[in-house]
């Protein structure tokens, strides 16, 4: 395959996906969710307050310019600090958690750290950027210590959802607008990019096909083994929605643009994921696509769902100018997202309120 066939089959995205058998889960409380669907926006925020006066201030605005729900990163503490105000405010506060990609076990855990095709742990060299240290969602012992993690957030009274990012592989190929960034042209699977061989992984899929996945004649073309990477992150989201669900807490999920390109460059099967929602991030310039793209793969992860859970789809704000960011809302919700969530909210000018608050409103 060339590159230009290959980012038309990566990029293009448009084909309509029929609904996908759920592997798992609990049943009622998934109907129970799907219940509960709703038109809804979001943020995904960045930043620290400097007070809880300035963190209400930022929330009647955000509230203000017609955005319902806001996901941030912080302590327990925090939350515990900070959903009572968002309480007041009228807007949901969901903790925004990172997966897979975790750097503080390194030292005592090095093992715990996925290893590339050519042999290098990313504990030891992460590929991309330093922080990419991505754990082994292989490993009994990780997805135990991910499940005390999100099991402790479950537990703060009216905290909205816990909400998982990077809840993959590292990028066996980058979206093609950051391929100059790192000096790349990442036409196929490369072996520093094409993660996990550990030795659990190895062992646990020799043990179901009878071959180490190292041996394979072709490792990026053979089913079976792309299959077992999909189902490994769908273990990890089964175990980390099992705790979360005890506690009567959703779990949503940020996830790549379209499930076709969720498979191909980070191994997220997340159309078969037991989440309460998911916001795919349909950032379009990564990809160089127009604004049009949006609808055209929200469309796909909707179409992929089949009404199963709500999608909210993902805009990146700094590639959208104010009546731009209005267009890709609309084409969103034309697709039929149950919503929207601008990364970063913080970046959000008044210019971009004003073209943007009365579509949330459903004013225009």
């Amino acid at each position: 395959m060339n590159r230009r066939q290959f980012l038309t089959t990566v990029c293009a995205a448009t084909s309509a996906f029929g609904a996908r058998a759920l592997a798992g889960g609990d049943a009622a409380a998934l109907a129970r969710n799907a219940a509960a669907v709703k038109t809804k926006h979001w943020a995904w925020m960045r930043g620290t307050f400097a007070s809880l006066d300035d963190w209400r201030r930022t929330l009647a605005r955000m509230r203000a310019g017609g955005i319902d729900a806001v996901l941030i990163s912080g302590s327990a503490d925090f939350y515990r600090t900070h959903v009572p105000a968002a309480r007041d405010e009228g807007v949901e506060l969901h903790a925004w958690t990172f997966a897979m990609m975790r750097g503080e076990q390194v030292k005592p855990h090095p093992d715990w750290y996925a290893v590339s095709r050519s042999g290098v742990s990313t504990a030891d060299k992460a590929p991309y950027v330093d922080y990419y240290k991505f754990m082994c969602p292989s490993r009994d012992e990780v997805r135990q210590y991910l499940a005390g993690l999100v099991r402790e957030l479950a537990q703060i009274d009216g905290l909205a959802s816990i909400h998982l990012d990077y809840i993959r592989y590292p990028d066996v190929i980058l979206p093609v607008a950051l391929w100059p960034k790192y000096h790349l042209v990442q036409d196929r699977e490369y072996p520093e990019f094409d993660f996990c061989y550990c030795g659990v992984c190895r062992d646990r899929f020799r043990q179901r096909w009878a071959i180490d996945p190292l041996r394979l004649d072709d490792p990026p073309s053979h089913q079976a083994w792309l299959q077992y990477r999909y189902d490994t992150i769908t273990e990890v989201v089964g175990v980390l929605a099992h705790e979360v669900h005890a506690h009567g807490t959703l779990l949503t999920a940020a996830v790549f643009p379209t499930p076709t390109i969720a498979r191909t460059l980070v191994r997220q099967e997340w159309t078969k994921w037991t989440v309460d929602a998911v916001l795919p991030m349909v950032y379009h310039a990564f990809y160089k696509q127009d604004v049009p793209w949006i609808e055209r793969a929200t469309r796909e992860g909707v179409e992929a769902l089949g009404g199963r859970i709500p999608l909210y789809t993902g805009l990146y704000v700094p590639d959208l100018s104010p009546p731009d960011l209005a267009r890709a809302a609309r084409y969103a919700l034309a697709a039929g997202a149950n919503g929207i969530c601008v990364f970063e909210g913080n970046t959000l000018t008044p210019d971009h309120f004003a073209a943007l608050t009365p579509i949330l409103k459903g004013r225009t």
